[in-house]
């Protein structure tokens, strides 16, 4: 073997080695993947109550994450009449982390965002809004609907927090079923069929909760002549 062709060769193998280790340092590069997070779906509240938050995160590489939620008011809202149960700054993923509960006594919008990282990359999404709705204050109304039959309906309605419950507390003259009722989740109404049980006078009283906890009551009262009229 010739001197020249014993040179060609030392310097051909250090050139593909320097070529190898190239091509395994984009290799590794490329395969380091930043971590995902979802903040969750939507939630809606009533102000006041706490609002359940669902978030998740995954590191195609399986590194070791840490987690934190970014909150920023969207409308209406004041962040000092708030409550949250999970982390504001970095701190190891856990259950309670990823699904905190966030409660604030001013209604209004509020977005949650999840952010991960893996200790190189983070990651976090659109976020999840929260909506706190103004409480309920009004409990439930009783009305009812002309006579068909001798027979007619007292209706109990609640548009904003539905009818959770009702119960007859007394009648006299007057016939009333069912007696009793109770839905969860509440209803948005529950109707009641009622009829004279003589022909004198007649008067129910009828006790009622919405979903929101409020109770009231309402009284039929039913004339000697069959019209009748409810007082809430």
């Amino acid at each position: 073997m010739s001197v020249r062709t014993q040179l060609r060769r030392r310097r051909t193998i250090p050139a593909l080695l320097i070529a190898l280790a190239a091509s395994t340092l984009v290799a590794g590069e490329a395969s380091a993947a930043p971590p995902v997070a979802d903040s969750g779906p939507d939630a809606t509240a009533v102000a006041g109550t706490d609002a359940q938050l669902s978030g998740s995160v995954s590191d195609p590489d399986g590194d070791a994450l840490e987690i934190r939620w970014m909150m920023t008011v969207v409308s209406g809202g004041d962040v000092s009449t708030c409550t949250f149960s999970g982390p504001w700054s970095w701190a190891p993923v856990t259950p309670q982390g990823l699904s905190p509960t966030l409660s604030c006594t001013q209604p209004g919008e509020y977005l949650l965002q999840l952010v991960v990282g893996d200790g190189t990359s983070s990651d976090d999404d659109t976020g999840a809004l929260v909506t706190f709705t103004d409480p309920d204050t009004t409990p439930a109304t009783c009305s009812f609907r002309p006579w068909t039959k001798r027979v007619t309906s007292l209706r109990i309605a609640d548009a904003e927090s539905g009818v959770e419950s009702y119960t007859v507390l007394h009648t006299f003259n007057v016939a009333i079923k069912p007696l009793s009722g109770m839905w969860s989740p509440p209803l948005p109404s529950a109707t009641l069929q009622w009829a004279r049980s003589g022909r004198g006078p007649g008067v129910a009283l009828v006790s009622h909760t919405n979903g929101a906890g409020l109770s009231g009551e309402c009284v039929l009262f039913v004339r000697r002549n069959g019209t009748a009229r409810v007082v809430n």
